[in-house]
This record gives C-alpha cells, structure tokens and sequence, in this order.
C-alpha cells in the first residue's frame, strides 16, 4: 500500500503467538482498499469487495485454529459468537462469504444517491436512483416547497450526488462501509484475543504521517471512515457550481514562528497553553487570536481537533458561502471519528444578532441589528461546551476587541454532526 494516500498498514510482531490472524486481518484491509480504488470500475470493484468478505471470514477460521494459545478459549469465543450473531450486518457477511463460494457472485448493483443538504442535521430530503436513471436530482429539485424553506434551500443548500454500491439482500447498507463496518466488529476480537494472552493488541501506523492507531472507531481504522467524500460531488443550488472541500493543513515552521511571536507579541510556547485541559487550550489559544486580531484586522477560521490535551490536528477551514458549512461541518465529524477525537475547537470571525421568530430561516448575517465578533468554540465527548468570545470595535481599518465573555451550554448547533458521530444527544434547542 506505499504511496497510497492515508492508509494504513499494520505492524505485526512475528513472535506474537498470533501473527498468522493479524496478518490474514491485515490482508482484508488491504482488500477493502483494492476496492475502494476501484469503485468505479465494476469488475475491480466486484473482485476485490469479495476477497475482502471472504477473506474476513477466514480471520476468525485462523484465530479457531490457535485456540490453544488463548486461555479458556471456548467460553471466550462463544461470549464473542453470541455478540456477533445479534447483529444483522454479521450474520449477512456469513452468508455473502457462502454465497460466493458456493453460488457465485453477489448480486450488486450501482446507485447515484441524490440528496439535499441545507441543515446540520441529517433529517433532509433524500433519493436514490439507478445510475442510469440521473434524472432523480432534477425531480427533486423541482418538488422544493415554495415557502420559507423552499427559499432556504435555493440560497443556502447543496445537492450531494453520491455513486453508491449495494447489494440485493442488503439494500440499506453501501457495500464498501458494510465491509469496513464487519472488519471492525472482527478486528475487536482479534484485540480482545491479544489481551487474553498477555499481549498488546496490534498496532496500524498511516503511512504517510507515521502515527500509530490502536482500538478505537469501533475496530475500524481511520482510513476506512468517511470514504463516500471521494466519491461525492456537492453543487451549490446558489449558483450552480460543483465545490470541493477545504481544510488546509497548518504546517510548523519555526523561523516564520518567531516572526509571528515578535509580531504578535506572543511566547509560542503558550500559544496551546501548557496542556493541562482542553479549556486552557481553549483559552490560550483565543488569547493568542485576539492580538493576531487586533494586529492584522481579521482572523481567518481555524479547526483545532484534540485527543485529550494533544493537538490532533491544527488546519485552516474555508467555508465559500453559507450553505457549505453544512457539508464542511459533516466532514469535520468525519475525522473526528478517524482521528478518535474528543474535542474539537473553531476560533474565527462571527456574527449574532437577536433571533427574529417570524424569520425562523434568516441568519445573524442578514439581520439589520448584527453585531461582528471574534469567537473560540470548545465541544466536547463529555461536559457542556464552552465559547469565548470578543466584540468588534472598528475604527477605520484598525480593530479593537471588547472585554473577553465566557458562555457555558451555548447554543452551537453547527457542532451538531460531531455530536452525532460521538453518541450524545443534540439538544433540542439546537434544532432551531
């Protein structure tokens, strides 16, 4: 897999009595990749998505095979049998491996799913058709409510035209993440099995970056989280356009870093605090965005992604219009879910204004009263969330920024696709 862009592969100690299961697990990521690569060639495609099936089948064959080397092995196994039969996605992967080896090819077939994205919440109109029959997209579109909403989505929504392969007897599930959904749920075990003998489980490192993964993602490796990105194409309604998203990854470089200190007056050293919780990252890093504020008259969006006190990921976000946020933001809880992130940070220029309830559609933007802030936002896996924030006093082309306010349990609902992908429940209040 050198060369391929954020994959992984796994490092396998060869005196680990278990070696000959994580290799065959490895062997069924670097068939699931095969196939992603071939997505949208149908015989590459359909060759490698079943050698991954079967060969996940064969994982656990292997690990039978070494029961010796795991203590009380058959309550062990069985324990993990009984969690595996009561999901639906398993017991189907059993018999999608007999199929194709005693019948034949699975039978798959290609969709393009439309669907209209004008909220952070996942509760849009969607369709899905044939990849022959393209002309779904423009029904829909032609079925917009002529109201409030209606209006809504023409300014501010995106329609998302996905490829998407099925198969059959599993239709609601696309088969690339069904498989990475099932190497996961064995990927599990295989860890539990390492711990049973003493060991610890094995490790997956991203060749490109060189960080180590270990459980996590429910089994799944980061690479095999969030794929339907590449194969996606997002059109705003607004104006017609295809765009693609943006995250440009902030690079350290500490000659141009002392210049920044001087010019901004500020010791790199506390510009991420000195680690000691995520709300003095918060902290210092909104310190550090007021005085490039009121040095430079502007502050650019940044994405702050942290696991733990440790600084995950550090990139510049763009947002084109309004209605890309809400593809940008569902991205962003994509990696949250790769990385095993547990906090995620945006500090940038904001607007707010007083809420119109005749206006449930309008944004702080467009309102007469709106007033220009700066703000940190801090969103967590666990506790309330957190935002610091500054108001703007412009006076001419320089800015000087008001006392700094601290609000608690705010209202953030651009946060609400990382809520989902962490499990915790988003508060009504964010649904307005």
């Amino acid at each position: 897999m050198a060369g391929q862009k954020n994959e992984q592969q796994g490092d396998h100690d060869s005196t680990c009595p278990l070696v000959a299961v994580d290799r065959r697990l490895d062997d069924v990521h670097r068939h699931w990749h095969s196939a992603e690569r071939a997505y949208f060639e149908p015989e590459g495609f359909r060759v490698a998505i079943q050698t991954a099936i079967q060969t996940l089948r064969t994982v656990t064959f292997i690990l039978q095979s070494n029961k010796a080397q795991i203590p009380d092995f058959d309550a062990w196994y069985a324990s993990w049998q009984e969690k595996l039969k009561a999901i639906p996605l398993m017991r189907w992967m059993v018999d999608a491996r007999n199929k194709i080896e005693k019948q034949g090819d699975l039978e798959m077939y290609s969709h393009v799913r439309a669907e209209l994205v004008a909220s952070y919440l996942n509760d849009g109109p969607v369709i899905q058709v044939p990849a022959n029959l393209f002309e779904g997209p423009d029904v829909l579109l032609r079925n917009l409510p002529k109201s409030d909403l209606g209006d809504h989505f023409w300014k501010h929504g995106t329609l998302r035209v996905q490829r998407r392969w099925v198969e059959n007897s599993l239709p609601d599930h696309e088969l690339l993440d069904a498989a990475a959904t099932a190497y996961g749920a064995i990927a599990e075990i295989v860890a539990d099995a390492h711990v049973k003998i003493g060991r610890a489980p094995p490790t997956t490192t991203n060749i490109e970056t060189g960080e180590e993964y270990g459980s996590g993602r429910a089994g799944r490796l980061p690479c095999m989280v969030g794929h339907g990105e590449a194969r996606t194409l997002n059109i705003s309604l607004s104006d017609g356009q295809a765009f693609d998203l943006s995250h440009e990854e902030v690079t350290v470089d500490f000659e141009k870093g002392k210049e920044a200190a001087t010019r901004y007056g500020v010791n790199p050293d506390d510009v991420f605090g000195r680690g000691e919780d995520q709300e003095s990252i918060l902290r210092s890093l909104f310190d550090t965005a007021r005085r490039m504020t009121e040095t430079d008259g502007h502050h650019v969006t940044m994405l702050v992604l942290l696991r733990g006190t440790t600084v995950v990921r550090l990139a510049q976000v763009e947002f084109p219009d309004h209605g890309s946020k809400y593809i940008v933001m569902r991205d962003i809880a994509h990696e949250v879910v790769r990385k095993g992130v547990d906090g995620v940070i945006l500090v940038g220029e904001s607007w707010m204004a007083v809420a119109d309830p005749t206006k449930p559609y309008m944004r702080a933007v467009d309102a007469l009263d709106r007033k220009e802030m700066l703000a940190a936002t801090l969103v967590r896996i666990t506790g309330d969330p957190i935002q610091l924030s500054a108001m703007f006093d412009r006076q001419g082309d320089s800015v000087k920024l008001g006392e700094t306010v601290e609000a608690r349990d705010g209202e953030h609902f651009i946060f609400a696709p990382v809520y989902e992908v962490w499990g915790r429940p988003i508060p009504d209040r964010w649904q307005g």
